[in-house]
Formats: structure tokens, sequence, C-alpha cells
């Protein structure tokens, strides 16, 4: 016990590489012993995010910033011309930044304890034929096939935050499925839940990143282009969203041959 105890002040400390180690002989002492390592190794792990939130922060801002600053720079020191084709790309940059931060702003709104959803009969089939609607222009542009199908199924959520789910998985869809892909949407009545499946025959996932993408700036295009990735925010609004109506939302993927996107609501 007081070997637990002098751990768990060093846990607070900082210190979240310590383990307990051995065993006690005793089962009580061993559920202690268990959580005190648990503890320390998922605190190791929330420092390990607050680092690498940090880091891409940095990243993300770095680039743009660094763009814009050298455009300007050639601008007032005569070196460029201000022509209307180099102002419209410094705007391009401040318009990147400026969708950060509206990300992040979202991002942090939905998972503040503050958060108030306005809950309301939801028709999951509806959703998703509206919101497919709105991808129409860039569905054509890249001969895709896209399906909603499925049976009226209401669950009670937040119109708007759903809508945000469903947007942010039909754009990840669109934008990794090749040309002339397939994208199906199918709503399911699942009992108590209502589920909505996105599913693409696009590039697919490593299986190894499959636990990683619903982590804030986690992009599987390691080029961090964010005319192709974006922000790498997308997917961490959508879980942040889902388990705020009490959801969860599931992601299975083939590299090559497409991803799965499960949503589960609950009706009540």
């Amino acid at each position: 016990i007081a070997k637990t105890a002098d751990i768990a002040k060093q846990i607070a400390r900082g210190n979240y590489a310590i383990r307990f180690e051995g065993q006690t002989k005793t089962k009580e002492l061993d559920d202690l012993v268990l959580a005190i390592n648990h503890l320390a190794g998922a605190l190791f792990e929330q420092e390990q995010l607050r680092k690498q939130l940090a880091i891409d922060v940095a990243h993300e801002l770095r680039t743009p910033l660094a763009t814009l600053g050298m455009h300007l720079e050639a601008m007032i020191e005569g070196v460029w011309q201000p022509t209307p084709e180099r102002l419209t790309g410094c705007y391009e940059e401040i318009e990147r930044l400026t969708g950060l931060i509206a990300d992040l702003e979202r991002l942090t709104a939905i998972e503040s304890d503050t958060l108030k959803l306005r809950k309301a009969p939801v028709n999951l089939l509806d959703m998703a034929q509206t919101v497919a609607s709105h991808f129409e222009m860039e569905i054509k542009k890249k001969g895709l096939a896209v399906s909603v199908a499925g049976d009226p199924v209401y669950v009670c959520a937040d119109r708007d935050r759903i809508s945000q789910v469903v947007t942010n998985l039909l754009s990840n869809a669109v934008k990794y499925t090749r040309e002339n892909g397939n994208i199906r949407i199918t709503v399911k009545d699942a009992g108590a839940n209502g589920v909505m499946e996105v599913e693409d025959d696009g590039i697919g996932i490593p299986r190894q990143e499959l636990a990683l993408i619903f982590e804030r700036f986690y992009r599987t295009d390691k080029s961090r282009n964010r005319e192709t990735g974006g922000a790498g925010i997308g997917l961490a609004i959508v879980k942040s969203i889902v388990t705020a109506h009490g959801g969860t939302v599931e992601a299975e993927s083939r590299l090559e041959r497409g991803s799965r996107f499960t949503v589960r609501l609950p009706k009540r």
C-alpha cells in the first residue's frame, strides 16, 4: 500500500512512465495496483496527445503563414507586382487559416461541457438524401455513383449537428473515392438505435491506422497536403458529435478496397 501511494504521488508530479511491478497475492491490492498502472498509462497517452496536438497546430499554422508572408514580402519589396492573381493567392491562404480556426472552434464547442443539443425527431434517411444533394457538383465532376437507401428511421438528435456528421463523412468519401467510383449510404433500424452507414470503394485506410483516424489532426496523407487531406479535424468532430448524442461511430477499411463508417444513434 505504501509503495502504491508513493507511485500515485509520482504520477501526480508528472512521472507517467512509472509502474507497479509484480503481484501482491491479495486480490483487492492487485486490483488497486492494476488501476494505478492503468491510470499512469492513460495519463501518459493523454500527455503524448497534448504534445502532438501542439506540434500539429504549429505545423498547420506555419505553412499558410509562411506562404502568405513570402508573397506579401515579395510584393512590398517590388519583386512581384500585386496582381489580382497573387492577391487571390494570399486571400486563399487567409481562408485556409480561417477555416482551420473555425474547425478548432467547432470541435472545442462540441467537446465543451456546456454544449447544448437541441434535440428533436430527425429522419436519418431524409437527412442523408438532403446532404447528398449538396454534393451534386463534386459528385458529377468525379463521375461518382452515389446511392441513398434504407427505411425512414427517426432518432432524437440535434438536426444541425447530425447534418455536420453526415456532411463530414460524405465529404471524405467523395474526396477519397477515385473517379467513376461508388458511394453507398444506407439507413437501418436497429431496435433502440438508428444506424447510418457511409461506404465507398475508394483508396481505403491502412489497418494499423484505423484506431487513430478519429484523433485531431490525424491524416493518413503523410504529405500533410491540405488540398487533398484537409486539416484532419473532420472525423474528430464526427466522433465528438456522435458521442455527445450517446451514440457510437466505427470505421472499417481495406487498403485500396474502400471504407465503411457506421454511425449508431439512440432513438430516444
